[in-house]
């Protein structure tokens, strides 16, 4: 496991080039194909409809004009969900994206078929895979890594549940294996998706830290990606996001963070956030009044537990 750094000024991209990037994470629904014994249900029970299509892309028009047009922002979209690949019409609402030159990306359980993710490959900038042993039909995951990432770049999240922590350290192996060219992560697990990890050994938690498979591609075309502690004397090191996480360093309260000039949220239900933790609270919601943010928010939250919300520009407030 890493060092615990030292007090920093401030978290940086180690890509400068990722500080002009707006990060839309994207849920267009929850309804999902699976149902994980960690996830909570609100998240794939499909209890919210899906977005229409309307609403959708006079959204994407309100982030064009707001942030590339108004902030000189690259705009990256990524579809979250529920599982976003099921949206129908998910290819139509990628096009209307690539019309309005956004970059964009999908966070997806890897369940569609090859045909399928054979005609998505054209249309998206990256993709990230979670790899969830309880549901997963593993030889039909290592095929759709395979074709992946040999097109696009690919990152797969393989969540390790404790009790099954060395048969998924195994699998990840064989995605390793099969798919060379993809950065894969160990994902740690949060009890109800909250702040506290689950109860990991000392040496599972050593292991969450260890690298799978090789660094990404430094050419790749990524909207988020390692990030640099900056101490106060101006020397940084960098950190994965989530050995920020394990390490228990994710704790920024009081300090100006990009929340909303570098990331948005969009919740299934149509709200609109800054960032998945929700700090400012709700700025609008599709089809509805909206205040899309030109400035920095001080954060209120105790604690940073989302991957997408660590990698947010931050510094300590004067």
């Amino acid at each position: 496991m890493r060092q615990t750094p030292r007090p920093a000024a401030a978290l940086r991209h180690a890509e400068p080039a990722h500080a002009g990037v707006v990060l839309v994470d994207w849920m267009l629904g929850n309804a999902c194909n699976h149902a994980c014994s960690y996830c909570p249900a609100a998240l794939h029970d499909g209890s919210v409809p899906w977005q229409r299509r309307e609403d959708v892309i006079a959204l994407m028009d309100r982030l064009a004009a707001h942030y590339a047009e108004g902030l000189g922002r690259s705009v990256w979209l990524q579809f979250t969900g529920g599982e976003p690949t099921s949206y129908p019409g998910f290819s139509e609402i990628m096009a209307e994206s690539r019309a309005r030159g956004f970059l964009q990306s999908v966070v997806s359980n890897g369940s569609r078929t090859l045909r399928f993710w054979k005609k998505a490959a054209g249309l998206l900038d990256s993709a990230i895979l979670t790899y969830h042993d309880e549901f997963a039909d593993h030889a039909a995951f290592l095929e759709v890594c395979r074709l992946l990432s040999d097109r696009l770049p690919l990152h797969v999240n393989v969540t390790m549940h404790p009790a099954r922590f060395d048969a998924i350290r195994a699998r990840a192996g064989e995605i390793a294996e099969a798919a060379p060219g993809a950065s894969i992560t160990l994902k740690p697990l949060r009890k109800g998706f909250g702040t506290a990890l689950y109860d990991y050994s000392p040496a599972q938690l050593a292991q969450l830290s260890e690298r799978v498979s090789r660094a990404p591609d430094p050419r790749a075309t990524l909207p988020r990606s390692v990030m640099e502690l900056v101490a106060e004397d101006g020397t940084a090191e960098r950190w994965r996001a989530n050995d920020l996480l394990v390490a228990g360093q994710n704790r920024w309260k009081g300090w100006r963070c990009e929340a909303g000039v570098e990331s948005l949220r969009v919740k299934a239900s149509g709200e609109i956030l800054r960032a998945v933790c929700g700090t400012g609270g709700v700025i609008g919601r599709m089809g509805g009044p909206l205040t899309l943010p030109i400035a920095s928010i001080r954060c209120s939250r105790d604690s940073c537990a989302c991957v997408a919300d660590i990698l947010i520009s931050k510094r300590r407030a004067s």
